[in-house]
């Protein structure tokens, strides 16, 4: 299905200028039943973002929830950490906020809606290796924690950029994922992404590393384990036709939990195999999942941020 990559290499340094001034996200009393896409966990908080620029964290395992000051209100899309608590978060209208405080405060990076392009994953391997992945194909790599971006498009076609979803890396390789079964893979000492022949053509919405592998999951409930080293794919059969939004992994790393529309909620093992299938009794729609001291934490697009015991979901009653 592939006919070639489009290939673009440019250095930037991102900047706050814009044509428009952001709004700051305002403070509001039912801020935490706002509809969140993406949960983190670091230094034993619990941080949500979403909707009308929302950033919320919470120190007590989500009974409480705190709204921190966003220079920003639109739709916050993802948020990361790196190892020694920079934080980052992206979202609509080409954003980009750092935190060099573990998450009490938010500065801009990046604020460009002239640009029409919206910032869909952020996924800092380290320190300094970062990426940031947009529509149109836009794979932004900062290699110097932030201070300088390169940025890549990445296509199936030449005439179209897919939008970009998901990014991780196991084994001394990394590996894109995005709409229309685009798949893309940078291994070793290579300079450019190549593309991976897909057998499924539907977009893949996200991507995680499990037992050194990679674990993608996207349209119609497919979720493939592809192998790191080889890039050989194995389908799993999940039992379901959702649409499949988010994963995380459990504390030890061994399991992979998958949530999307429909209340659909997937425990994968290390090797690949369904554990269990879960079909909440509410059908909402779940847009992320993470996962602390035992407990899982679920956004949904009924707003706000469930906390249930994981063990609930790892027997086949369910909840």
């Amino acid at each position: 299905m592939f006919k070639k990559i489009f290939w673009c290499l440019v250095i930037v340094t991102f900047s706050a200028q814009a044509e428009v001034v952001p709004r700051p996200a305002l403070t509001m009393p039912l801020s935490a039943k706002a509809v969140f896409m993406d949960l983190a966990v670091h230094n034993k908080k619990t941080f949500a973002v979403g909707e009308r620029g929302i950033i919320l964290n919470s120190t007590d395992g989500g009974e409480t929830w705190e709204q921190t000051p966003s220079p920003v209100d639109v739709t916050l899309t993802n948020i990361d950490f790196t190892p020694s608590g920079e934080g980052w978060i992206v979202g609509h209208e080409a954003t980009i906020l750092n935190s060099s405080d573990n998450g009490k405060s938010w500065k801009i990076l990046r604020y460009k809606p002239e640009d029409e392009r919206f910032y869909l994953a952020v996924n800092f391997f380290s320190d300094q290796e970062g990426y940031v992945l947009g529509t149109d194909g836009e794979l932004w790599k900062t290699e110097d924690g932030g201070a300088n971006w390169f940025l890549t498009l990445l296509a199936v076609e030449d005439w179209y950029q897919n939008h970009l979803f998901g990014v991780a890396n196991a084994k001394n390789s990394s590996l894109v994922v995005a709409e229309r079964g685009g798949v893309f893979s940078l291994k070793g000492e290579q300079d450019k992404w190549q593309a991976v022949p897909s057998p499924y053509e539907g977009s893949y919405f996200g991507v995680v590393t499990l037992n050194n592998n990679f674990l993608v999951y996207g349209m119609s409930g497919q979720v493939f384990l592809i192998n790191a080293e080889s890039l050989e794919w194995k389908k799993i059969d999940t039992q379901t036709d959702q649409f499949l939004l988010d994963a995380t992994l459990s504390e030890d790393g061994q399991t992979a939990v998958i949530v999307g529309r429909g209340g659909i909620v997937l425990i994968i093992d290390g090797e690949g195999a369904l554990v269990n299938k879960i079909e909440r009794k509410s059908r909402v729609d779940y847009t992320a999942v993470a996962i602390q001291g035992g407990q899982m934490y679920l956004a949904s697009m009924s707003g706000g941020v469930e906390n249930i015991p994981l063990a609930s979901f790892m027997n086949k009653a369910g909840k």
